[in-house]
């Protein structure tokens, strides 16, 4: 399947796999996965992360949230083997990230995924359940592009992190659940 491209900017790239994973059961995976609501501290305040989360791979660390070594399930495993077949060849992951956006006020702000941890290269995204937009700009520029996900897409970013910011704003008008698993590569330390 070839990829729409949604930005190429030198080496940065956004690619989008349409309904890649269309068969696969968002029930099933809220159901499978151990979610928990993290405190998470920012600008010297503390609060709820507004969204769900869970954690598989090496001990991992981002704002004030930690997260001990994790295994992959088989099921977890069998989707990021099917996900790396689609990535630039020579990128693997290690790790996944994985979002429970339990209605529209569930939410991510403006972010880049840029711990020294991360290997910028490829991180890759599939969305299940409700579509969600998921924003990107461009630090310096602030050109912005919308990418409506839908269940079952693949998103990959390759080498954007360090130009462009992303995020998955509130909608009062988003009523399902979405579920995104973000793979990732975590360096040794």
């Amino acid at each position: 399947m070839n990829p729409e491209i949604i930005l190429a900017d030198r080496e940065s790239r956004c690619l989008l796999f349409t309904g890649l994973f269309q068969n696969e059961s968002t029930e099933q995976w809220i159901a499978a996965l151990p979610w928990r609501q993290n405190e998470i501290r920012m600008f010297g305040k503390t609060h709820p992360e507004p969204r769900l989360t869970t954690w598989m791979g090496p001990a991992y660390r981002y704002a004030s949230i930690e997260w001990s070594k994790a295994p992959f399930t088989s099921e977890m495993r069998r989707l990021m083997e099917a996900i790396e077949r689609q990535a630039t060849p020579d990128n693997s992951y290690n790790a996944v990230l994985a979002n429970l956006y339990r209605d529209g006020q569930d939410a991510m702000g403006w972010h880049r995924d840029n711990e020294r941890s991360i290997d910028k290269q490829s991180i890759a995204s599939v969305s299940f359940g409700g579509t969600r937009d998921f924003l990107i700009r461009h630090r310096a520029s602030g050109e912005k592009w919308t990418v409506p996900l839908q269940h079952g897409d693949v998103l990959i970013m390759e080498s954007m992190q360090d130009d462009f910011e992303h995020s998955i704003p509130r909608r009062k008008q988003a009523n399902a659940p979405r579920i995104n698993l973000t793979f990732r590569h975590i360096l040794a330390s």
